[in-house]
C-alpha cells in the first residue's frame, strides 16, 4: 500500500516508499541507472563495436542526472524529506559516471597519441 490509500505510519505521518511524490528524485535515479547500464555494456562486449556511442550516451545520463537530482534534493525539503537519499545517490552516481566518462575519453586519446608518435617515428 502507498501513501495515497491513506496508510500513515506510527508517528501519524504518510507511508514513504523510495521517492514517494519526488518525481525529480525518480527521473535523476533513472538516468543515472541508465548511465551506468551504458558503461556496463562494455563488460559484455556489445559496447566495443562503437564505443564511442555508449560513453556518450553515458556521460548524456550522467549530465542530466546530476541536475534533476539537485532538483529532487530541493524538491524532497518541501515533502518532508521524501527521496532525499535516492536523489542524493543519483547525485553522486552520476558525477562518477562523468568521471569514468572522461578517464576512458583520456585514455582512447592517449592510446591514438601514442600509435600516431609510435608511426610517425617509423
Amino acid at each position: 500500500m502507498s501513501s495515497a490509500d491513506g496508510v500513515r505510519s506510527a508517528a501519524g505521518e504518510p507511508a514513504r516508499s523510495w521517492a514517494g511524490r519526488n518525481r525529480a528524485a525518480k527521473v535523476s535515479a533513472f538516468f543515472a541507472s541508465g548511465g551506468v547500464a551504458f558503461l556496463g555494456n562494455f563488460a559484455t562486449g556489445i559496447a566495443w563495436i562503437n564505443p564511442a556511442v555508449f560513453v556518450g550516451l553515458a556521460a548524456l545520463c550522467a549530465l542530466i542526472a546530476i541536475p534533476a537530482g539537485h532538483a529532487g534534493r530541493f524538491q524532497g525539503r518541501r515533502l518532508y524529506g521524501e527521496g532525499r537519499g535516492l536523489a542524493l545517490v543519483s547525485i553522486l552516481t552520476g558525477w562518477l559516471t562523468l568521471i569514468v566518462c572522461l578517464l576512458a575519453t583520456l585514455a582512447f586519446l592517449g592510446l591514438a597519441a601514442g600509435l600516431a608518435v609510435l608511426l610517425d617515428s617509423a
